[in-house]
Parts: structure tokens; C-alpha cells; sequence
């Protein structure tokens, strides 16, 4: 189940670094752009092998970061929830799925948003903002994402194998 949590997590990644689709969804449902209109980071930290068109290698770097920190707050998450409960119910695996992925977008988003203050030079009372404005979006967005990945999750856990319980002889 946790292998399907951090998978999902991983391909929203990619899927929001491939401009054509991401692009493409902006056009469509044109609030997904309010988050970067506004200052803060696009909603998903996206996993992208060169930068998008003009943007500059730091941006691409600080993206990549976002989304590498993104997956290490997964793991963690991951790693903590599974060593009490290793063979969790498919209701536990979907809250563990979307708990998970809501703290991994908020970890990811923040190393952004702090990158996005430092690059314009944003003083205390705009920096406290965006972190906190960018902590509220992420947590909206991992919500959202987190209920794809949760029933993913559910129904690897509800097909998956259980192991017979050990019994002392």
C-alpha cells in the first residue's frame, strides 16, 4: 500500500511537469493559475527534466527540490505509519494515502515558496504570506490529489494479499 501511496505521489509529480497537460488544464479551468497569479507556488511541485521555456535553471532547481522534498515527506510519513500498522484495512489505506499526500504537497510547496520569497526580495510581513497562503493551497491541492491517490491505495489494499497471522506454538 505504500509503495501505491509513494507512486501515485510520483506520477502527479510528472504529470504536472508535462506542460502540454498542465498547460492544457490551465486553459480549461483557468483557477488553477490564481495560486501563481497571486505569488504563490502552482499547485504541485512538478518533476520535469529541463525548465519550462524562458524560466531560468534556479526556478527549475527550486521545482525539483519542491518535489524531491515532496516524496522525502512521503517516505517519512510513510515509513512512521507503516511500521505501527503494516497490512493496513482499505479505510485506513485511503486516509493514510490522503493524510500522506496532503503533508508531502504542503513539505514540497514550502521549499518553493521560500525560494519564490527569496528571488523577489519579499520583506517579513509578504514572506509570512506566501508560506502561509502557499501552506493553505498546498494542503487544498493534496486534499484533492490525496483522494486519487487514497483510493488507489484502498484498492491495493483491498486486492492485495494479507499475510495469515503468526500464531505461537
Amino acid at each position: 500500500m505504500a509503495a501505491t501511496t509513494l507512486g501515485g505521489i510520483l506520477a502527479a509529480s510528472v504529470v504536472a511537469g508535462i506542460w502540454p497537460v498542465t498547460g492544457t488544464a490551465t486553459t480549461w479551468f483557468p483557477v488553477l493559475a490564481v495560486p501563481p497569479a497571486l505569488g504563490l507556488p502552482s499547485l504541485l511541485p512538478p518533476l520535469r527534466l529541463t525548465p519550462l521555456g524562458e524560466t531560468t535553471w534556479a526556478f527549475w532547481a527550486a521545482d525539483t527540490a519542491g518535489a524531491v522534498v515532496m516524496l522525502a515527506v512521503a517516505v517519512v510519513q510513510l515509513r512512521h505509519v507503516t511500521s505501527r500498522r503494516p497490512q493496513p484495512g482499505p479505510g485506513r489505506a485511503f486516509s493514510r494515502g490522503l493524510w500522506t499526500t496532503v503533508l508531502a504537497v504542503v513539505g514540497g510547496n514550502l521549499v518553493r515558496s521560500v525560494f519564490l520569497s527569496v528571488v523577489t526580495h519579499a520583506g517579513l510581513g509578504t514572506y509570512a504570506g506566501a508560506v502561509v497562503g502557499g501552506a493553505v493551497v498546498s494542503a487544498l491541492t493534496g486534499a484533492l490529489i490525496g483522494v486519487v491517490v487514497g483510493l488507489a491505495a484502498a484498492v491495493a489494499a483491498a486486492t492485495g494479499s494479507r499475510r495469515p497471522a503468526r500464531t505461537r506454538a
